[in-house]
Parts: C-alpha cells; structure tokens; sequence
C-alpha cells in the first residue's frame, strides 16, 4: 500500500533500547516502507513503535470527552502508518477491506478527518484517518484478545513531519484550552 513507519534516529534507538532519557526530536523525520526493511534487523529495531497511551492521558480524556465511558475510550493502544500519498493510504485502506471480507479484521469506528466536510478548527487543522479497530484470528482467539480494540492512525506524511516533541506540546496546549 505504500505505508511507511517513521524511524528513530540511530543514537534514539539506541537511547531508547537503553531506557535512558531521550534527546528531543529533531525536526526532518525519517520514514520506511515495510518492506524495504522487513530483512534488516537493524532498521526495524529502529521502526518508532507507539506506546500505549498513559493512565492519566486515558483518566483525562474519560473525564473531559467521554463523562466518564470507558467503553468510549478506543485508542489506548494505537499504530501510525504514514503516506506520501493519498492514492498511497487508499491502497491500505482498500487492503484492510479485503482483511474485513476474509472476517479477520472488525471496524469499530473510523474518524475521517481527511474529509472535507470535516472541521479542521477542531484539530487545530491536523487530518488523518483514525480506524478503530479488532484483529479476528483463530490466534487472537486464542489468546483471549479478539475483542481487543486498537486504533490504525493513517497519516499523509506532511502532517506526520508535525507530529515532533514540539507540535504535540502545541497540539496539547490546544486541547486543554479545549477542555478536552
């Protein structure tokens, strides 16, 4: 499909492999297909992996967005896959709909902000496409996660060059003004 994973830097990797403190992000991401890097262990020890959102992050947004649903709350494990293009994220997404026909994959929800109907003033003009959703496997079921909901952020790469320390800060700073 085209999508590609942002990488760390090298000295990042190898900070983060470290657990030690991080440097803050320099701007001038860097980002792989897949397949380029699958065979090397080396750049895929270096893919940026999402963390799973934090306990206060999830208390506040259960709080400020959801009063208080948890059943609302669907993106406390997520992905970021990253476009050129947008013919490039309709391929990916016309591959998760071939995942849904073979019953492997179950849509939850699907927030389009790449629509142009969508209010861009809400996200402080940021648009991606966030998919809500469960992996259906006879390996999920067994191991107990096929109700498990996860969330693929599928994100044109010039919004994705915003996502650095700083642009979340901003982005932060206008959703607490938000109250949300």
């Amino acid at each position: 499909s085209g999508g590609m994973f942002q990488l760390l830097s090298e000295k990042k990797a190898y900070i983060e492999a470290q657990s030690e403190a991080q440097e803050p992000k320099k701007p001038g991401a860097e980002f792989a297909r897949w397949e380029d890097i699958c065979d090397d262990p080396e750049k895929v020890e270096r893919v940026k992996w999402a963390k799973i959102k934090s306990v206060e992050r999830a208390m506040e947004k259960l709080l400020r967005s959801y009063g208080g649903d948890v059943s609302r709350l669907l993106d406390v494990c997520r992905q970021s896959i990253i476009f050129e293009s947008i013919p490039d994220m309709h391929a990916c997404l016309e591959a998760i709909l071939r995942d849904i026909r073979a019953n492997e994959v179950e849509v939850v929800r699907v927030k389009n902000r790449m629509d142009t109907h969508y209010c861009s003033g809400k996200s402080a003009g940021y648009r991606d496409i966030a998919i809500n959703l469960r992996i259906k496997t006879a390996e999920t079921n067994f191991l107990g996660i096929d109700q498990h909901i996860c969330e693929l952020q599928l994100i044109l790469s010039s919004f994705a060059e915003l996502k650095n320390d700083e642009g979340h800060r901003r982005y932060v700073r206008f959703r607490n003004a938000r109250g949300e």
